[in-house]
């Protein structure tokens, strides 16, 4: 008896040892993680979706070294193409990454924490109000807006090298955030101020709409 017990036990074992783990899922993308190709590293600014269900990240346009390399996330997780990008001096920087089938849709909540409520035009902006930003490198910074010049947005806001391509907004008192533009770049030796390009007019020339 004790013989079979023993036999039915390291069975009972080797069967519990068997058992295969299952794999753990890929993180969902999300605004404001870090983003890699060959040539460097940015930030994931506003996740997007065009009118046939496309899946989409922005950044910025000298993020795009014009190689077609594929961008990563994560632990080397596949992510996508850049399909778009544009670079006019200090008025316009801005990039689309679009994302592979297999990656699923993106987290619109920046960081996973706050849902997108709407985006906000250069008319609807005000020298002095609050801004903030998410970058991958520096994380959540906030400062105000200190000047507005056409689609450019200058901010009193602490950012660092690969945080380029972050999404800037406004806090909201629901909870919810307004989305204005994506950092481009700051002064030499300076990273108390930052630029954003303004999102809405890229939007619209992409044909894109913000993920709430």
């Amino acid at each position: 008896m004790i013989r079979a017990a023993t036999v039915l036990a390291s069975t009972v074992a080797a069967a519990t040892l068997t058992v295969p783990v299952p794999a753990l899922a890929d993180p969902t993308p999300t605004p404001g993680m870090e983003v890699d190709d060959d040539s460097g590293r940015c930030t994931a600014g506003f996740a997007a979706d065009d009118a046939n269900g496309n899946h989409y990240l922005l950044t910025s346009g000298h993020c795009d070294a014009h190689d077609g390399s594929l961008w990563t996330y994560g632990d080397d997780i596949p992510l996508g193409y850049i399909t778009a990008s544009e670079r006019e001096g200090d008025v316009r920087d801005a990039a689309i990454i679009k994302l592979n089938p297999e990656v699923g849709a993106p987290d619109g909540d920046l960081n996973g924490a706050y849902p997108v409520r709407d985006v906000l035009s250069a008319g609807q902006l005000q020298v002095g109000m609050p801004f903030c930003k998410t970058g991958a490198v520096s994380g959540e910074t906030c400062g105000a807006i200190t000047s507005i010049d056409g689609n450019v947005v200058e901010t009193s806001v602490f950012s660092l090298e690969g945080d380029s391509g972050s999404p800037g907004f406004v806090k909201n008192p629901d909870g919810t955030v307004s989305a204005v533009g994506l950092l481009m770049s700051s002064p030499e030796g300076d990273d108390n101020t930052t630029y954003f390009a303004l999102v809405a007019p890229l939007l619209n020339q992409w044909g894109l709409s913000i993920v709430g």
